[in-house]
């Protein structure tokens, strides 16, 4: 596939010098093959939105249960799984992990694509004691072509002329480091002191949903090579008190926690730790402060990716008929504005219609994805579970949407990713 596709490098050249390196020598720092640092390209192609229909996101296709297992965060403010340094670290501690449980390099990494519990009962159904090369496994057909695709990749990197390759001259040496931001800090404001762009800082921090780095950390920021000399001072001269802006908001009759949150743009944890809350009991007139952003959210590209509209709930209202109204799907109502699907709206109550304001194109992250209908899907649990319109999905399958869908029916899906949890 690869002497047949001789683009294929060539096109990926610009991730390549930008992930690779790191990759390398991150596996070299841990003592494990560096063939290894290849799996990304398998996975993802290098690209930290990757995504599958089955949920996997990042570098490395971490499922949400997966990426729980080994601390890779997903909340309002990032998801760690499109995190170039913690998704490496967490890929590299799996491989680890599996090669300790099976003694063999190309097993771990068929047990990283198919799970240890696939693995493992293929050896037993091997027998001989439950022993067997992945030579001699009976796996699913995914991960028995996964193994190979690894070591042709390898063989030609390894050797490229031999197969007449031309690959891209690529720089051994890391394309970004991580400075200290010691707490929380608005992207705006590290922008200015590292004299660059909000877009530059979002653009190697992938794994950002928000304004900001998370409350909870790491704190850090990942940056270009060519922004290192200083930076660090330059951040550390950052007073404590002014890497995030915060504003005071009165309780009012009514509050809570979660309409706090949705109303001023941040989530309830959040609250909880900057206010020191133990629990989700707020009181009327007592007052509570609230990180803000220090630029126009139109200035935050991980923002302006899903500019929102304010909407009162009149009465009669619904998250059903605002959803139909505004064409947008129920799920994306409900993780706008935190609520669940037999919560009660109140009439004056302020909700959050998301992909309302505009957005350029430079601004969406959008994947193609090939779905398979299930038994029991229809356009509307799709276009929920994806985040897109049903009108959308039928236009781009050229569907007739008075006909039901069949299991097994394949369709195209076009996903943008930004900020996604």
């Amino acid at each position: 596939w690869l002497q047949g596709h001789p683009t294929y490098f060539e096109r990926l050249a610009p991730r390549l010098q930008k992930y690779l390196p790191h990759l390398q020598k991150s596996a070299a720092e841990r003592g494990i093959p560096s063939e290894l640092a290849l799996l990304a390209i398998i996975e993802s192609a290098l690209d930290p939105y990757a995504f599958s229909p089955g949920g996997a996101a990042g570098l490395w296709q971490f499922i949400p249960a997966t990426a729980q297992r080994f601390g890779l965060q997903r909340d309002w403010w990032q998801d760690a799984r499109r995190d170039p340094i913690a998704s490496t670290e967490a890929a590299f501690d799996y491989l680890e992990i599996l090669h300790r449980q099976f003694d063999d390099w190309l097993l771990a990494v068929a047990a990283y694509n198919a799970g240890e519990g696939a693995v493992s009962r293929a050896r037993k159904r091997h027998g001989r004691g439950g022993t067997g090369s992945f030579w001699e496994l009976r796996l699913p057909r995914e991960t028995s072509t996964y193994v190979p695709r690894l070591l042709a990749l390898s063989a030609v990197v390894a050797d490229p002329q031999a197969y007449g390759i031309q690959l891209p001259e690529i720089s051994v040496e890391r394309a970004f480091i991580q400075v200290s931001t010691h707490s929380q800090i608005d992207l705006a404001k590290a922008a200015q002191a590292l004299e660059t762009d909000v877009d530059t800082l979002t653009l190697w921090n992938p794994h950002l949903n928000q304004w900001a780095t998370p409350p909870k950390g790491p704190h850090r920021l990942i940056i270009p090579v060519g922004l290192a000399d200083g930076a660090q001072l330059s951040l550390n001269a950052i007073p404590a008190a002014e890497r995030v802006a915060w504003q005071r908001v009165e309780i009012r009759s009514g509050d809570t926690l979660s309409t706090i949150a949705v109303r001023y743009g941040t989530d309830v944890a959040t609250l909880q730790k900057v206010n020191e809350l133990r629990n989700h009991t707020i009181r009327a007139g007592h007052a509570l402060l609230i990180p803000k952003p220090s630029a126009d959210l139109s200035a935050y590209p991980a923002q302006a990716r899903h500019q929102k509209a304010d909407y009162t709930i009149k009465p009669g209202d619904s998250l059903w008929t605002i959803s139909r109204e505004y064409d947008v799907s129920m799920a994306s109502l409900m993780k706008a504005n935190h609520v669940g699907p037999t919560d009660v709206l109140r009439v004056g109550q302020k909700i959050r219609i998301p992909g309302a304001g505009p957005a350029t194109k430079s601004q969406n992250v959008v994947r193609s994805v090939k779905y398979r209908v299930r038994k029991g899907d229809s356009l509307s649990l799709i276009a929920g579970k994806f985040s897109v319109q049903v009108h959308d999905i039928v236009r781009w399958n050229e569907l007739d949407d008075s006909k039901y869908l069949q299991p097994g029916q394949s369709l195209q899906l076009h996903v943008n990713l930004a900020g996604a949890d």
